[in-house]
């Protein structure tokens, strides 16, 4: 696996070549991808997350977007993230999440939590690789705080698609989905007991629904063993 060189950027600074790259990117990993949809996508996003090879190829971004919410009259603040995608032949490249942890942890500016929505087992697996607390998750119910968050963000951006008694994005027309083979999950990965988790609480992921999660943003929350993989390690 070639090593990646990652870089924020501004959203609206990406070339027409660099979009047209994350378009086709994004068709390779996911079946139903429409121009519009992802130029829509991108265009209410601050920041962009790159991934590069040695020879400036792209390999994988993701978009970002600061996010305010109120929940029982208390501004909450965070970070939500959008299209995200690597391709294949750097799954498990550690580049994306060091890059956003530099951003968004130990930047000037930390927010406190991250917004995200997984579509895939392998997006929610970055939450139980690198974080400690985190939620929903299999080994304790999600706690009245942390779903009132979730509800609250899930609701501003997705209005009634968004199922509160699941906890899961469930579209009410055809979206953008996993294409078969991409991110299929075996019969041994079912004994994995976090996969097994999150084909339970997203049982639809296949057709392209998103589990909503919760994750907080703080170096304290990270496992300590990924700390130097974040590049977080201070001594």
């Amino acid at each position: 696996m070639t090593d990646l060189r990652a870089e924020a950027v501004p959203a609206d600074s990406l070339s027409g070549t660099d979009r047209d790259a994350m378009f086709a990117l994004m068709d390779v990993v996911y079946a139903g991808m429409v121009r519009e949809r992802f130029e829509a996508d991108l265009a209410a996003k601050d920041t962009c997350i790159t991934l590069r090879t040695p020879d400036g190829e792209l390999a994988g971004f993701s978009t970002q977007t600061s996010l305010s919410i109120t929940v029982d009259e208390v501004t909450i603040d965070g970070v939500f993230s959008g299209d995200t995608v690597i391709a294949p032949a750097h799954w498990g490249s550690p580049a994306l999440m060091r890059c956003f942890a530099g951003q968004f942890i130990a930047g000037e500016h930390p927010l406190r939590y991250w917004f995200l929505i997984s579509k895939g087992h392998r997006t929610y697996r970055m939450l139980t690789t690198f974080f400690a607390d985190f939620f929903p998750r299999r080994d304790q119910p999600t706690p009245p705080q942390a779903r009132s968050i979730m509800d609250a963000y899930a609701t501003a951006l997705y209005g009634t698609e968004y199922n509160p008694a699941t906890g899961v994005l469930e579209y009410h027309q055809p979206k953008d989905r996993l294409r078969v083979g991409a991110a299929d999950i075996s019969e041994r990965e079912l004994r994995i007991p976090t996969i097994a988790f999150f084909n339970a609480a997203n049982p639809g992921w296949s057709l392209g629904h998103d589990l909503v999660c919760l994750c907080e943003l703080s170096e304290a929350n990270v496992v300590p063993r990924m700390r130097s993989v974040l590049g977080l390690e201070a001594g």
